[in-house]
């Protein structure tokens, strides 16, 4: 499994010591890492505030799965070269997601292949960072992805406090207590060929983050940090 795997000579050491900084600098409370499959592929599916989401969802993780672990990036933002995208293959294998079909080339071909190769796949559903901490519309892409790969367990995952941790324009990370809750697998259904169910599935999925941020689904966006932590403000993806 080294298809996606940077092999810079920094990816050998330099993940170790980023999620050594991590751990010290947000503390990260994580619950239900214990449920995340052992082997084989899977999708984790979390809302997205924050850029720091990666990072602190990428330490959360137990170390079998961090050796298999992809995370899907906007092309547009993260693979124009210069350092987004040289940190993001190092700490995080990055993979290139289009967030539009420019070029005829199918945006989740990379995430398609990653699945179909045994790797972790992490993906923000909602396709960008909210914008006044609220937890948008998942898009059909998932449901595409959970069509094309029947039985790929599917790990809701809630991350709240990030948004403190790394808000909309600022470059330097600010140390606030974070936390990540992984959600029980889930097998969800969809058809390859019926579009419909692909954003049934999408809808189940975001139901399930929500629950694990003891949120209500509604129609429309819903509040995503937990009362107590309150909404910040944050930026595109």
């Amino acid at each position: 499994m080294s298809l996606y795997r940077s092999h810079h000579v920094a990816a050998r050491f330099v993940p170790s010591l980023f999620q050594a900084f991590v751990r010290l600098y947000v503390r990260p409370r994580v619950e239900g890492a214990d449920t995340l499959p052992t082997e084989g592929s899977f999708i984790i599916a979390a809302n997205h505030t924050s850029h720091a989401d990666t990072a602190v969802i990428f330490t959360a993780l137990p170390r079998h799965a961090r050796r298999r672990f992809v995370a899907a990036a906007a092309q547009d933002y993260f693979f124009q070269g210069g350092p987004w995208q040289f940190f993001s293959r190092i700490l995080f294998n990055a993979i290139p997601v289009a967030r539009d079909r420019r070029g005829g080339q199918d945006p989740l071909r990379h995430a398609s292949r990653a699945l179909r190769e045994g790797y972790a796949l992490l993906l923000y559903p909602e396709g960008t960072r909210s914008k006044n901490g609220s937890i948008g519309p998942f898009r059909g892409g998932i449901g595409r992805l959970i069509a094309e790969f029947p039985g790929t367990p599917v790990i809701p995952t809630y991350v709240s406090g990030t948004a403190r941790v790394m808000p909309k324009g600022k470059v330097v990370p600010r140390p606030y207590r974070v936390t990540v809750r992984f959600g029980e697998p889930m097998l969800v259904k969809a058809h390859p060929k019926h579009r419909a169910t692909w954003q049934s599935a999408a809808d189940e999925v975001r139901d399930a983050v929500l629950h694990l941020g003891g949120l209500v689904s509604v129609a429309g966006p819903t509040p995503a940090d937990a009362p107590e932590e309150g909404t910040e403000e944050t930026g595109e993806q």
